[in-house]
C-alpha cells in the first residue's frame, strides 16, 4: 500500500505539524494495515508544494501522487496538529473520502464542514466520544484521506480538480476545496466526516492579543 502525504503551503510549515507528522508516520509504519485482504506495512512519500496559488499547489500534488503510483492521498495542511493514530483511524473506516471537521484559523471561530442540507456541522464532545461518522457535503482539506480510485475517476472528466470560482459580483469566492468536493459528489462519491478524530485536530494561527482579550478572559483566568 502506497500513501502519498501531500501538503500545500505558502509560508513555512509549523513546528507542530512537523512533530505530529513524524509521530504519525512512525506509528502507522509500525502498524499492520489490511489492504486488499492482506496485512501490510504501508509505504509513504511526502510531497510538499509551495505557492501562493493554492489550487495550483493541489493540482500539482495530485499529479505527484498519481505519478508515484499512490493508493491513497492524505491531505495535511502545514498549520495543523493531529494525533499519532490519525491516519490509522481514517484507514480503518474504509471509505472513499473521509476527513475531519476543524475550527477555522480565527477568533471567534466556526466549523469548516457543511452538512448535506447546507448547514455548518458542529463537532461536539458528545459526538466525538461516540465516534460518530457522518456524510457531509464538504469539509476542509486540512486533514483528509482520499482513495486514489476517486482521483482516477475524477480525472476521466475534463477540467482541473481544484479551482477558485468567483460568485455573483465577484465579492464571493468558491474555495478550491469546495470546488473539489462538488466534483466528488457529482461523480457519485460520498464524503464522510469523523467526529471522533475531529475533536483532536488543532489549527495553528497567530493573533494580536490586547487588553480587551484579557478582560474577556478574566473570569476564566481567576477561576
Amino acid at each position: 500500500m502506497r500513501i502519498a502525504v501531500c501538503t500545500p503551503h505558502y509560508a513555512d510549515v509549523t513546528a507542530e505539524y512537523a512533530r505530529c507528522l513524524a509521530k504519525m508516520l512512525l506509528c502507522t509504519a509500525r502498524s499492520n494495515i489490511v489492504f486488499n485482504g492482506e496485512t501490510t506495512h504501508p509505504e509513504f512519500e511526502l510531497f510538499l508544494r509551495r505557492s501562493s496559488v493554492l489550487p495550483r499547489c493541489r493540482n500539482t500534488l495530485v499529479k505527484d501522487a498519481v505519478d508515484w503510483g499512490a493508493n491513497y492521498l492524505l491531505w495535511i495542511d502545514g498549520d495543523h496538529s493531529f494525533p499519532e493514530d490519525a491516519l490509522i483511524r481514517l484507514l480503518s473506516l474504509n471509505l472513499p473520502v473521509v476527513g475531519v471537521n476543524y475550527a477555522r484559523r480565527s477568533r471567534p471561530t466556526w466549523p469548516t464542514a457543511v452538512s448535506l442540507e447546507g448547514e455548518f456541522v458542529w463537532t461536539t464532545e458528545d459526538l466525538a466520544s461516540r465516534g460518530e461518522v457522518v456524510q457531509v457535503r464538504h469539509l476542509g482539506l486540512g486533514f483528509c484521506l482520499v482513495d486514489m480510485n476517486v482521483i482516477h475517476a475524477l480525472k476521466q472528466a475534463p477540467g482541473p480538480l481544484f479551482a477558485l470560482e468567483m460568485v455573483g459580483d465577484g465579492l464571493q469566492v468558491v474555495a478550491e476545496d469546495v470546488f473539489f468536493f462538488r466534483r466528488v459528489n457529482e461523480a457519485g462519491f460520498s464524503v464522510y466526516l469523523d467526529h471522533g478524530l475531529s475533536w483532536h485536530i488543532g489549527h495553528v494561527y497567530d493573533s494580536i492579543v490586547t487588553n480587551a482579550h484579557a478582560v474577556e478572559d478574566r473570569s476564566i483566568i481567576q477561576d
